[in-house]
């Protein structure tokens, strides 16, 4: 079996060599439907832009949040995302992305980039249906809760805070009909060794290869009335053990609604996510790295535009997660989310919405594991708005 998955990965590197495009760093349209947006350089100085060699944007998400936690009860403002971004193209051919998240400290990682680096990509137009991609990338992942702008999730699910979806590596884009696109990626599986991941098991080693292989479908059908973003992924970050992960996003697409279905499941013999390492620490007391672990997320939304100015959002998930080796860890933790959201857009002409929103969150734990369950739930106020600056 490693040596069929050896194979795998090594014809995925040959085929994306050199390659690349799309992704979580199109986020499908760059995270907003409306990239005419008069920018403040227009607007302002009146400067008439006459090439699409630069275009710069701020992403912020700034809110007040009302928390109804027994250990965390109270309010404060939070500013939850704010990001710098810098792209354009180039000609014809060529064009380039660079995303730089502000809001938290920077650390170098073994690829020699900041973490704080979302993308910093260059992509190549070689014909009217392939382009070619290579830099630090937003990984050719599926679901759309994980393709969005960040600051327009409200909160993410726990199964999406267990991935990392930027990594240096190369991926291929062929658009096969319209509006629908394969990609082959193939990335970097983590920005930090293993050994300062899994530094309590000295018995795990670096894979000589720490890489991950994805086959991505962006796709339109019935007029575009159904879309999708599926993903399968094979990835190898510790010597002689492997992970798989499947992200499949579903939306039906109609004039006011939209109803949106993302699955995401990871089968992992080291836990990639270690959010069950995370758990199984807490229950003994010393650190763990969980083995044969297993994650499942269903997650639904549906959406309205009443009117062009008003939004309306409901979301629920539920998530579990689970060591089969470990008796007390076998389906211990079930994750229960829900969001109900109202969004003001005051200005058509700009991205930016007032948004109130109720955010809850439940965790029920087995009886064997030794963890308490808990509840987290707030009514949050934030400003969301992608400032076109350039």
């Amino acid at each position: 079996m490693n040596t069929n998955l050896n194979t795998l990965l090594a014809a995925m590197a040959f085929l994306a060599c050199g390659t690349g495009a799309a992704a979580q760093g199109n986020m499908q349209g760059l995270g907003t439907n409306n990239e005419n947006t008069q920018s403040l350089a227009e607007r302002v100085l009146k400067l008439e832009k006459k090439h699409d060699a630069v275009s710069i944007y701020l992403n912020t998400h700034v809110s007040y949040q009302e928390r109804f936690n027994g250990d965390d009860e109270g309010g404060s403002f939070v500013g939850r995302q704010l990001r710098f971004e810098m792209l354009g193209s180039i000609g014809e051919k060529w064009s380039y992305r660079l995303r730089y998240r502000l809001n938290r400290p920077g650390e170098q990682q073994d690829d020699n980039f900041s973490n704080n680096i979302d993308v910093m990509a260059v992509n190549y137009k070689a014909t009217d249906r392939l382009t070619l991609s290579a830099g630090k990338l937003g990984c050719a992942f599926g679901g759309y809760q994980y393709d969005d702008n960040p600051i327009q999730v409200l909160e993410f699910c726990d199964w999406l805070t267990g991935i990392d979806g930027f990594h240096v590596g190369t991926h291929a884009a062929y658009e096969v009909a319209k509006d629908n696109t394969l990609v082959l990626g193939l990335y970097n599986n983590n920005n930090n060794r293993t050994d300062r991941y899994f530094a309590d098991e000295p018995t795990l080693e670096n894979a000589r290869h720490p890489l991950a292989g994805t086959l991505y479908w962006a796709g339109s059908l019935f007029g575009g009335k159904v879309q999708t973003l599926w993903s399968y992924t094979l990835l190898n970050e510790v010597k002689n053990h492997y992970g798989s992960m499947v992200m499949l996003g579903t939306r039906l697409n109609l004039p006011k609604w939209q109803f949106t279905v993302d699955y995401y499941g990871a089968w992992e013999q080291i836990d990639h996510h270690r959010i069950v390492s995370g758990d199984m620490t807490a229950a003994m007391g010393k650190p763990v790295v969980a083995r044969g672990t297993c994650y499942n997320t269903l997650l639904a939304e549906v959406r309205h535009q009443s009117t062009p100015h008003w939004n309306f959002i409901l979301d629920g998930r539920i998530e579990s997660a689970s060591a089969r080796h470990e008796r007390a860890f076998r389906n211990y933790r079930t994750s229960y989310g829900y969001i109900a959201a109202v969004q003001w857009i005051p200005d058509l002409t700009q991205d930016a919405r007032i948004s109130l929103a109720y955010i809850g969150k439940t965790v029920d734990y087995n009886n064997l594991c030794g963890l308490s369950d808990y509840n987290r739930d707030r009514v949050e106020l934030s400003l969301i708005y992608r400032i076109k600056a350039y």
